[in-house]
Order: C-alpha cells, then structure tokens, then sequence
C-alpha cells in the first residue's frame, strides 16, 4: 500500500528515524551527565589516579565520541535502518559499561555505579525502544558490567545476587514491551489516518459523475505540468472539449440521457489520456480538458482527431443537433510557451474552442501562436 509517493513501510521507517532522533537526544544527555560525574571523580581524586585509570577513562571518552559521531551520520541519513545506528549502540553501550565499571573500580563508588548502570539502561530503552536491535548491540557489555558490579561489590546472597541480575533485564524487557506496544499502535493509527486523508484528497480532486479530474484536480494537475515544461524545458499542450449543443440534448431527451452522454464523453477522453502523467478532467457542466505533457500541438491535433473519430463511432443520437444527428465535439488546443501560465494557456485554448465552434463545430483548431496558421479539421 502506498500513500501517495510513499509506501506505509516507507513511512513507518520514517515515523521510527523520528523517534530514534527524539530518544537519541535524551541517550546522549544522559551519557554526558555519567561523563561529567566521571570528570568530578578525576578532579576530586587527580592525586590517586593511576596511569590504567587515565587509559580507561580516555578509552571510556572516545566511545562516547565515536557513539556520537555515529550517532550524526544515522541522524543524518533519516532512515531508521541505517547501519550507523547500530555501530553507534554498540559504542554508547561499551561506554556506559567502561565508565560505571571505572567509577566502581578506581573511584570506589560502587553504588552510584550500579545506580548509573540502571539509569543507562532505562535511558537507552526511552531512546532507542523503536528499534531493538539498537539495544542488543547495546545491552550485552552493559549486562556484563551489571553483573561484575553486583558479584564484586555486592555483599548479598548468591539467591538475592541472581535475583538482582535477573531483575535487571527482567525490567528492561517488560518496559521495552511496553513502549514497542504503544509505538505500534500510534504508528497504525497514524498510517491509517494518513490513508484516509489521502483518499479523502484524492476525492476532492475527482469529479463524481465522470469519475475523472474535476477542476480542483485539472487545476493542480496543471500547474505541475507547467512546472515541469518550464524546468526541463519540455513541451505541453492543453485541450478543451466542449459538446456540441449540449443545452438542446438536456432538453430533447432530458438531464439522465444527459448525465449519460457526459459519461459518456469522459470515458471517451480518459482513454486518450494513456501516460500516467496525462491528465483527463471535467472542467464545467459539459466542458473538459486533456492535460498532455510532453506533447506537441501536432501530436495533441492526432489525438484530438482519433476522440472525435471515436466518439463518430459511438453514434450517440442527438435529435436537436444542427449538424450531425450523433453528439459531437468542439476541441481547442493550445501548446505551452515560456511565458505561459495556467490563466494564459488555458485563455488561448478557450480562444481556439470557440473558433472552433464558430467554424461550423465538430472540429479541432490549434491555437494560432502554437504554429504559423490556424489549424482547422472538420469530421
């Protein structure tokens, strides 16, 4: 399923990098307050410290660097499953694991380390709960140094030891359930939101009789294709289709037998518009358009001539027409100039159309700027 240009899985991963970014944040201002009670412990200590701490804490301060130089280049890439988050995790995760072990072991301060063991792991389940896979390249070294912690410096039982270790991830898995669970609901509730927007969009844009672009969709549609003309220079040609003394069919056979003419016309033009970025629209009560990108006015004439030849051979009866006892078309066609927009090429269409019904109609003319004389076809 895609909602416009983007598929759903495209816009989880994108809802996902959101909340990795977010969480990412909070990881790292976490990691930088362990990092500053680390800094207190060195300046309060400087004369006990030994060259194997020294070695440590650098090693323990260029993890927390390269995690956030990682960090930046998954950031930067807005892409959930990009690698450079999991060779970030793993560097945050050796980190927390070198500075609790440091601050237990050469500060001798084992119970704020098992506290800020506990508080790392919390804070990289808030940050990183979107994307488990952060977390088991995380969580190993920061497990291990928990456990070295509770075993070196804990004076409990061995039964209230192995609760405690169990506690330890015990928690963290029921507290990663729980925000996976919540993330997956908003997610789902967000995609569908933004599908029944975009239908809801792609409603307003189609006219519900023809089941074809009405004005707002022939509008925008438009000016997407004078966008693209002006950049790349391409051509494009605008058509306007008019039915033949309408208002007398209406009268002589009444509004359904009109309804189905219209229907009729719409799927008449619909299937000239075969490119995708072809754009067939109903304009007006019984007025149409064909947007043709990329089209001349003599490839866009041709297609003009094969509607009205396909319309010839659905003889649809009109018992008021003056000039044919079949529905016929009016057609004018313009080509896009560099100094067009949407009111000016839709202005020399219109001016092509109605020479083209004051020519005799069942007809197609070609705007005299597009080429050197009006072009003029009856049928």
């Amino acid at each position: 399923m895609t909602i416009g240009t983007i598929s759903t899985e495209d816009l989880k991963d994108i809802i996902y990098h959101k909340n990795l970014k977010i969480g990412t944040y909070w990881i790292l201002f976490a990691s930088c307050i362990l990092q500053i009670l680390n800094g207190y412990y060195v300046i309060k200590d400087y004369e006990l410290i030994q060259p194997i701490g020294v070695a440590c804490n650098t090693l323990h301060t260029s993890f927390l660097i390269l995690g956030a130089v990682f960090i930046y280049f998954a950031v930067k890439s807005k892409r959930a499953s990009h690698p450079s988050w999991l060779a970030a995790a793993f560097c945050i995760g050796i980190f927390w694991a070198i500075s609790t072990v440091n601050t237990a072991y050469f500060w001798n301060q084992p119970e704020p380390a098992s506290r800020g063991m506990v508080i790392g792991g919390f804070s990289l389940i808030i940050g990183w709960y979107a994307r488990p896979a952060l977390l088991l390249m995380a969580f190993p070294t920061m497990l291990a140094a928990y456990i070295y912690l509770l075993i070196g410096y804990s004076d409990k039982t061995q039964i209230g030891m192995l609760l405690s270790i169990l506690k330890f991830p015990a928690l963290l898995s029921v507290s990663l359930y729980t925000l996976r669970y919540w993330l997956s609901f908003c997610t789902e509730k967000f995609v569908e939101n933004a599908v029944l927007t975009e239908k809801l969009e792609a409603m307003v844009r189609v006219d519900e009789m023809t089941q074809i672009a009405n004005r707002k969709g022939y509008n925008e549609s438009l000016e997407q294709a004078l966008e693209i003309a002006r950049r790349f220079e391409k051509p494009l040609t605008l058509l306007l289709i008019d039915i033949d003394y309408f208002k007398q069919y209406n009268d002589h056979l009444g509004h359904l037998a009109g309804d189905r003419c219209i229907k009729c016309i719409a799927k008449i033009i619909s299937k000239h518009a075969r490119r995708a970025v072809d754009t067939a629209a109903r304009i007006g009560g019984e007025e149409f358009a064909l947007i043709l990108p990329s089209c001349n006015h003599i490839e866009a004439a041709k297609i003009a001539g094969n509607m009205q030849e396909a319309l010839k051979k659905q003889m649809v009866y009109h018992p008021a027409s003056a000039i044919s006892p079949h529905v016929t078309v009016s057609i004018g066609i313009a080509e896009f100039s560099p100094n067009d927009d949407s009111s000016t090429l839709y202005s020399k269409a219109d001016s092509a159309l109605y020479e083209a019904k004051h020519s005799g109609r069942n007809c197609y003319v070609v705007n005299p700027s597009a080429t050197n004389d009006t072009s003029l076809t009856a049928i």
